[in-house]
């Protein structure tokens, strides 16, 4: 079996496993980002993306970030803070609900070889908009933590890359749950130091809650050094 037919098999039970789920619909993500040195270990960045959901028929959200991170231990270890404005659009209202979201994290990623294991802790707080309703909690906080493995594939320019999240609610006093998981199986593609394209899908499926959602995200990023 070659690479292709690997990488091939690998998402096939990817999509079967995430379609599995009793409610189920699918989506697409496009994103862009931009990362500039600013001294050594320490960078600024820029991103942004459009998704889409209820099987790339509707415009669910828009996001644009920017961010500032240091790495040390020979760029094993990471720090960083964002600031995100997100647009999202109610489908069944019709409106464009505008929140705000602050991050900050710290990441751990040592190399063994052509491997690459990661692990990330993210605390999350987004504020909405009281104009567009009276909403019982907000702003709301998010615990994420984050375990990913990539295998850069000898003599190529590509690189496999699995990852699994989940989201710890902390703004409900007695009621602190895991609601949410997030599963990232992707194909990043080198096309030169500062270019690089990355095919993904992602399953996001809410856990623990009245009537769960569960999207297969169809998805791609281009990112630039």
């Amino acid at each position: 079996m070659n690479i292709r037919q690997i990488i091939l098999l690998g998402f096939s039970l990817f999509v079967c496993v995430c379609a599995s789920a009793q409610t189920f619909s699918t989506g697409g993500v496009i994103g862009a980002d931009y990362e500039l040195k600013i001294l050594k270990g320490w960078h600024f960045t820029v991103e942004g993306d459009l998704r889409f959901d209820h099987n790339f028929t509707h415009y669910n959200r828009a996001k644009l970030g920017v961010g500032t991170d240091y790495s040390f231990w020979r760029k094993r270890m990471k720090i960083g803070v964002e600031y995100s404005f997100l647009s999202y659009h109610d489908r069944e209202d019709q409106l464009f609900d505008n929140r705000h979201r602050i991050k900050g994290f710290v990441s751990i990623a040592p190399k063994f070889g052509n491997w690459k294991v990661g692990w990330r802790c993210m605390a999350q707080t987004t504020f909405r908009d009281k104009r567009y309703g009276p909403y019982r909690f907000n702003p709301k906080t998010y615990l994420r933590n984050r375990l990913s493995v990539a295998w850069s594939i000898p003599q190529t320019d590509l690189k496999l890359h699995f990852s699994e999240e989940f989201w710890w609610r902390l703004y409900k006093p007695g009621d602190n749950i895991i609601d949410q998981l997030r599963t990232i199986a992707g194909l990043e593609y080198s096309i030169n130091k500062r270019h690089a394209l990355d095919f993904f899908v992602r399953s996001d499926n809410e856990i623990q809650v009245k009537n769960p959602e569960n999207v297969l995200y169809f998805g791609v990023a281009y990112s630039f050094k």
